[in-house]
């Protein structure tokens, strides 16, 4: 396909990176939008967001910037509204002015699902949304808004579920990147060799950052794909004992795993899983980095590490 040129919101993030340097490497054309950008706004702000896309006229949207953090969505809902609903509606309708026959690609969250999760059976696109936090209600609320508006305005809308995903130079505060930076901590003489967990019963459905980003870019190269709702995700599930059984797999020296009382908290959804079929038979795509693979290169990450 000839090349797009594509409006990244969001490229600071752990995600974003990863996306922008797959859209060049597909000779994509890339600008990036938010805070620390190419340009440099406040993607709340209508008016400079609508400058921004009169200036770019991108073909195509990836937006990714959020509130992501759901502790912080917790203490600032409003701000959570603001920037995951809100700005989203700006940015589509500024699109939807300066480029009609674009695609706009909203990245939303696999928490939608919510309670919906317990059944334990992959979940797909048509499923009841019972969303449990701030975090998981804007961005249903977001999503919704973005594919009714992209309707009436006649804007081609591509609503991503992205279920968990993981790899190099992801913060800690998820799974993953947690135990990982563990581990390297021990390895370096800085903690103890031990690792002190909770509950590892629950199950979650894990995809390596690079096929992640890959499902975007499938997403938006391909041609005719119809407007709505695609689960990117694995389909199949990890338990949180097989993510420390994998990295301890690589680890250099012998560590010992506690359980803490403190620290065991049973999951309300002990097993989250995804179908991605709606994506795979529209685009082709498949996830192609094996989860123990993926493991290995996080935890290899944290040991280049400095903090």
């Amino acid at each position: 396909m000839s090349p797009l040129k594509v409006l990244v919101t969001g490229a600071q993030g752990f995600v974003g990176r990863y996306l922008v340097q797959a859209l060049l490497r597909h000779e994509h054309e890339v600008v990036t939008a938010g805070h620390r950008c190419a340009y440099d706004i406040d993607l709340t702000d209508k008016l400079a967001v609508f400058r921004c896309m009169k200036e770019v006229r991108p073909d195509a949207v990836v937006h990714l910037a959020a509130v992501s953090n759901v502790p912080y969505a917790w203490e600032h809902p409003a701000q959570a509204v603001e920037v995951n609903v809100s700005a989203s509606i700006y940015l589509l309708e500024a699109f939807a002015q300066m480029q009609p026959q674009g695609t706009f690609l909203f990245v939303g969250s696999s928490d939608a699902y919510g309670l919906t999760a317990k059944a334990g059976r992959p979940l797909v696109e048509t499923d009841l949304c019972q969303p449990q936090n701030p975090y998981a209600i804007s961005k249903l609320c977001a999503e919704q808004m973005m594919l009714q508006l992209g309707h009436r305005l006649g804007v081609r809308v591509l609503a991503t579920r992205s279920f968990n995903h993981f790899g190099p130079g992801q913060a800690k505060g998820f799974v993953v990147s947690d135990f990982a930076s563990q581990i390297a901590a021990v390895e370096r003489g800085e903690q103890e060799p031990v690792l002190r967990v909770g509950d590892l019963s629950a199950a979650r459905d894990f995809t390596f950052v690079t096929d992640v980003v890959a499902a975007y870019v499938a997403l938006l190269e391909t041609k005719g794909i119809a407007p709505g709702i695609y689960n990117v995700c694995s389909g199949q599930t990890h338990e949180i004992y097989e993510v420390i059984d994998g990295l301890l797999q690589f680890s250099l020296v012998k560590i010992k795993v506690a359980k803490d009382p403190e620290r065991f908290r049973p999951s309300e959804v002990p097993r989250f899983v995804g179908s991605a079929k709606k994506l795979q038979e529209a685009t082709g795509w498949r996830p192609r980095v094996p989860f123990l693979e993926g493991l290995g290169r996080v935890l290899e990450d944290w040991r280049q590490r400095v903090e």
